[in-house]
């Protein structure tokens, strides 16, 4: 499999929105976009947010996985904050997130990132995945939700 991994190209942010809500439209998140131009808008949300970096898995120069996210300046040394991470649901497992997730951290270690912070499930594959690459699981931290419309 002859898979490319290259920087993030805003000029191909409808490729990404397409795959972005391909990925999260089946099992297990069943994520239900209003519009497709809702979904543009949450990445493109991301992309401008400061500190921004994204990176991408190209096959036959089909686009196959997305990671983006921002660093942000921390008194411990600069974090990479992945906000998403997706890869076509036909081509996980494939090791795809792998490469992108190895492509990733030398392009962050380049930049002297000190850290990678995420949020996932624990009842989902990509927990397992993040294991497999070595994230490990804060014992300090604990992510909270207020839910308005309950």
């Amino acid at each position: 499999m002859n898979i490319k991994l290259t920087d993030f190209d805003r000029n191909c942010i409808d490729e990404y929105v397409n795959l972005f809500i391909s990925v999260f439209s089946k099992e297990p998140w069943n994520d239900e976009w209003k519009s497709t131009d809702h979904a543009k808008s949450y990445l493109m949300e991301i992309v401008k947010t400061p500190g921004f970096r994204g990176y991408v898995a190209e096959l036959d120069n089909k686009v196959v996985g997305v990671i983006i996210g921002h660093i942000v300046k921390w008194w411990q040394g600069d974090e990479y904050f992945i906000k998403e991470f997706f890869v076509e649901t036909n081509l996980q497992g494939k090791r795809i997130g792998k490469r992108l997730d190895e492509f990733m951290k030398e392009k962050l270690v380049s930049e002297e990132t000190e850290t990678i912070v995420l949020l996932t499930e624990r009842t989902i594959k990509a927990y397992e995945f993040y294991n497999k690459q070595r994230y490990k699981t804060s014992n300090d931290t604990v992510f909270m939700v207020h839910n308005l419309k309950k």
